[in-house]
C-alpha cells in the first residue's frame, strides 16, 4: 500500500511519488484482520496506529521498522479505506514508526462525530488509555467567575470550569484558556468544549482580563461581568451585599442642611456621596439647567476635612461661574483659581481649586505632588479625545473621589463615554480598541451592554421629570429655499468637488479629509449667505435666511419679545447685525462671541432689559456657563454637527426660574447638506438615548451617506 501512495503529503498516484520513497509490499489475500489502535498524546494530539491482528494475543505493525510485510491474507481493502479516511481528515503519516497523527483537537472532535462510527463498521478499533473517552464525543464545560471580597475597594476573580459536579484543576484551566474557543482534551475527562452561548463572553474575557497572574480587581468591575449575558459570576456574600447597596442607593439626609437645594438636588448629593462611600465614582448627567454645579459644591461642603484639597476642572468660560456660585451659596468653601501666579504649591491648607482645562494642562508637572480629596470634571465631554494632552492630564490626576458632570456625555459617538469612564473607573468599559471594535460590529448590542455596565453609576434627571413647573420647549423647523444665486454657487461647489474627489465619500475623506471638511463648511456658508464665501466677501450679502429672520423679528418685536440668535459663523452674525440695525434701528442689540472679553456685561444687559431685545451669539461662545432665561425665542441659523452643542445653547434660555415657554426655531435650507446634517443630529441623539437612557469631524459621515453626491447634492 505504501508503494502506491506517498503519505507524508497527500495521497498521490504512484508515478508521482519520489524515487527514494520505499515501503514493504503487502499481500492482498483477505483473512488477517485490520485493527487500528487509538492513543492520546496530550502534547501532540490523536495517534492512530494500524496493525494486523494475528491472534487474540498477537498484533504486528502494518508500517514502520517493525512492520510485517510477508502476510498472505491481510485485509488490504480495509487498510485502503482507513488510509483514505485518515488522509481526508488531515492525519500526517510518520513512515519510521508507522503512525498517523492528527494534531488539531477541533478536527479530532469532528472525527469522533463523523468517522469513528464508520471505522468501527469497517475494521476493529482499540482505545488505549484516555482514548476511551473519545467514545463519548465532546462534553460541555460549565464556566463561571468566582468573585471574592478582599480589601475595602478590591476583590479577587478566579475562573472555574466544571464538568458535571467535577471542578477542573489549574492545569486544565490553562489548557482550556490556551485552546480559547475550540475543543481540547482534558486528562481523565476526554474532549471538552465551552457552551456555545458563552463563546462571545469567554472571548471578551480572554481579551480584557490582562495579565493572567492578576488577581486583585476594583469591586466596580463586577458590573462589567454582570453585564455579560452568558458569563456566570458568583460573588461571595460580602460582594453580593455591596452590589445590592450600589443598585439600591437610598437618601441619607446629607444635604438636608442646604435648605436652598431642590428635593431632586438633595437626592443627587446623597446618591453621589453614597457611591463614593462604596468605592465607586459617578457621572452626573442631569439635563442642562438642573443645577449640576450647585449639587457638586454641596457635595464638597457637606463634610469638612482638615487640609483637604478639592479640584474642579472646567472650561475657562465658566471658571467665574464656579467661583461666584461658591461664594454666594457656600461661603465656608475657600476658593482659589489656578493660574500662573497662583499654583498648587502656594496653598497647603484646605481649599477648593478651580482650574480651566488649559491651565491644568500647563501645570501638569505639579500634579504628581498632590492627592486631591475630590476631583470634579465639568463639561466632562471635553476629554472625549483619548489622545489629547488635556485628556491625559485629567487622567493623571490622583483623587480619592471622582465626579464627572455633563448634560451631553455623548457628543459624537459612544467613544466619548469611554473616555469619561476611563477617568472615573478605569477598566469598567474594557480597552479602547475592544470598545471601538464592538460598536463597529454591532452598535445596538454594544449600546445595550454599555448601558448595563454604567447604569449604577450614572445619575440623569430630565426637566420634564423634576422641574414640572418649568414651561415647555416648543421646537419648530423653518424650512427655506435657496435663492437662485445661492443655488448656482452651491451647485458650482458640489460639481467641482465631485469632479476632483469622485463619488467615493470614504475614499475622499481618507485621502483629503481637510478638503472635504472645507467643502462642507463652504456649502453651509453658501446656505447662510454667499458673502461668507472667501471669493465673495467683497460682494453684497445674498441669503434668504437673513430675510426670513428679519421677517420673523418684525412680527415678534411689537410684542416686546426677547430673542436669541445663534450661528456657528461669527461673520454671519456681523451680516445679521448690519441688517437688523438698518431695518430695526430701535431694537436693543447685544453680542456674545469668542472675542467678547467680559461676557457678564452683555449677558446682564440682556437679562435686565425690559423691552424688545436681541442677542446675537456664536454657538460655542454662548453654549457654556451662560444664563439667558429671559429669552422668549431662540433662532438656530445653521445646524451644527452634533445635537449636544445646540441643546447646550438652547438650554441657556430654558432654565429653572423661567416663567414662559421657550420657542425654538431651526432655519434649515431644504435639499442641501444642512438637511442631511439635521438627520445626522437625530441619529446621534438616538445613540445618546440608547446608552444614557434618553461630528465634530467628517470621518463618521460614510456611516450615514453612501457617496459624496448623496451628502452634498442640491435636490428639489
Amino acid at each position: 500500500l505504501f508503494g502506491e501512495f506517498n503519505f507524508e503529503k497527500k495521497l498521490v498516484p504512484r508515478d508521482e511519488k519520489k524515487e527514494d520513497d520505499h515501503a514493504p509490499e503487502v499481500s492482498s489475500i483477505p483473512g488477517v484482520k485490520l485493527i487500528v489502535t487509538l492513543e492520546i498524546s496530550y502534547k501532540k494530539g490523536l495517534l492512530a496506529i494500524p496493525k494486523w491482528k494475528l491472534s487474540e494475543q498477537e498484533e504486528v505493525s502494518v508500517y514502520g521498522s517493525n512492520a510485517e510485510g510477508s502476510l498472505q491474507d491481510a485485509d488490504r481493502p480495509a487498510l485502503m479505506r482507513f488510509v483514505a479516511e485518515a488522509n481526508e481528515k488531515g492525519f500526517s503519516f510518520n513512515k519510521e514508526n508507522g503512525t498517523f497523527l492528527l494534531t488539531d483537537w477541533n478536527q479530532i472532535a469532528l472525527l469522533t462525530q463523523e468517522s469513528l462510527p464508520k471505522w468501527e463498521q469497517s475494521f476493529s478499533l482499540k482505545f488505549e488509555g484516555d482514548a476511551q473517552f473519545l467514545k463519548h464525543g465532546q462534553r460541555i464545560l460549565n464556566w463561571e467567575i468566582e468573585a471574592r471580597s478582599e480589601s475595602e475597594g478590591s476583590m479577587t476573580l478566579r475562573e472555574r470550569f466544571q464538568l458535571g459536579s467535577h471542578k477542573l484543576g489549574r492545569a486544565s484551566i490553562r489548557r482550556i484558556s490556551k485552546a480559547k474557543l475550540g475543543a481540547t482534551f482534558i486528562r481523565g475527562h476526554g474532549l471538552v468544549k465551552l457552551d456555545q452561548k458563552q463563546v462571545d463572553d469567554f472571548d471578551w474575557w480572554q481579551r480584557n482580563r490582562g495579565d493572567l497572574k492578576r488577581t486583585n480587581w476594583p469591586k466596580y468591575m463586577l458590573f462589567s461581568l454582570f453585564a455579560r449575558k452568558y458569563l456566570k459570576t458568583r460573588p461571595d456574600g460580602k460582594l453580593a451585599d455591596w452590589e445590592t447597596s450600589i443598585r439600591k442607593i437610598g437618601t441619607n439626609g446629607l444635604a438636608k442642611k442646604f435648605s436652598f437645594l431642590r428635593p431632586y438636588q438633595k437626592q443627587g448629593v446623597a446618591h453621589i456621596s453614597a457611591l463614593h462611600q462604596l468605592g465607586c465614582h459617578a457621572l452626573l448627567a442631569d439635563e442642562m439647567g438642573l443645577g449640576k454645579t450647585i449639587q457638586s459644591l454641596a457635595l464638597l461642603a457637606k463634610d469638612k476635612e482638615k487640609e483637604a484639597l478639592d479640584l474642579v476642572v472646567c472650561p475657562a468660560s465658566v471658571v467665574q461661574v464656579w467661583v461666584k456660585e461658591a461664594k454666594e451659596r457656600f461661603p465656608q468653601l475657600k476658593v482659589r483659581v489656578l493660574k500662573r501666579e497662583n499654583t498648587f504649591t502656594d496653598q497647603k491648607s484646605s481649599c477648593l481649586w478651580v482650574a480651566s482645562y488649559t491651565q491644568l494642562r500647563r501645570h501638569r508637572n505639579l500634579l504628581d505632588q498632590i492627592t486631591f480629596r475630590y476631583t470634579i470634571l465639568d463639561e466632562a465631554q471635553l476629554i472625549k479625545n483619548p489622545k489629547a494632552k488635556i485628556t491625559q492630564t485629567c487622567l493623571s490626576v490622583d483623587a480619592k473621589k471622582r465626579l464627572a458632570l455633563s448634560g451631553t456625555p455623548i457628543e459624537n459617538s459612544a467613544m466619548d463615554l469611554w473616555t469619561i469612564f476611563r477617568f472615573l473607573m478605569p477598566g469598567l468599559l474594557g480597552g479602547r480598541k475592544e470598545f471601538e471594535r464592538s460598536f463597529e460590529e454591532d452598535s445596538q448590542k454594544s449600546a445595550l451592554l454599555v448601558r448595563k455596565q454604567i447604569h449604577p453609576f450614572v445619575l440623569r434627571r430630565l426637566k420634564s421629570e423634576v422641574a414640572k413647573e418649568l414651561p415647555p420647549k416648543i421646537e419648530t423647523e423653518l424650512p427655506c429655499q435657496l435663492s437662485d444665486a445661492q443655488k448656482k454657487e452651491y451647485r458650482k461647489l458640489t460639481e467641482h468637488a465631485i469632479k476632483n474627489h469622485g463619488e467615493d465619500l470614504k475614499g475622499a475623506i481618507k485621502q483629503s479629509p481637510t478638503h472635504i471638511f472645507s467643502l462642507l463648511t463652504r456649502l453651509r456658508q453658501a446656505c447662510c449667505d454667499l458673502a461668507l464665501l472667501p471669493n465673495r466677501t467683497h460682494l453684497p450679502p445674498e441669503g434668504v435666511k437673513t430675510d426670513l429672520l428679519i421677517e420673523k423679528l418684525k412680527d415678534l418685536f411689537p410684542t416686546g419679545a426677547k430673542v436669541l440668535v445663534f450661528s456657528q459663523f461669527t461673520s454671519f452674525l456681523s451680516i445679521l447685525k448690519k441688517r437688523i440695525r438698518t431695518e430695526l434701528p430701535s431694537i436693543q442689540l447685544f453680542e456674545l462671541t469668542g472675542s467678547t472679553r467680559d461676557r457678564k456685561i452683555p449677558v446682564e444687559s440682556f437679562e435686565n432689559e425690559k423691552g424688545p431685545t436681541i442677542m446675537l451669539a456664536s454657538l460655542k461662545a454662548a453654549g457654556l456657563g451662560v444664563t439667558l432665561k429671559s429669552a422668549d425665542y431662540v433662532f438656530l441659523m445653521d445646524p451644527w454637527w452634533n445635537p449636544a452643542a445646540e441643546e447646550q445653547a438652547i438650554d441657556r434660555a430654558h432654565r429653572i426660574g423661567k416663567q414662559k415657554p421657550t420657542f425654538i426655531y431651526r432655519i434649515v435650507a431644504k435639499g442641501t447638506v444642512e438637511d442631511r446634517v439635521r438627520q445626522l443630529q437625530i441619529s446621534k441623539k438616538e445613540t445618546f438615548n440608547e446608552i444614557i437612557g434618553e461630528l465634530e469631524k467628517p470621518s463618521g459621515l460614510p456611516e450615514h451617506f453612501s457617496s459624496l453626491k448623496k451628502l452634498v447634492e442640491l435636490t428639489n
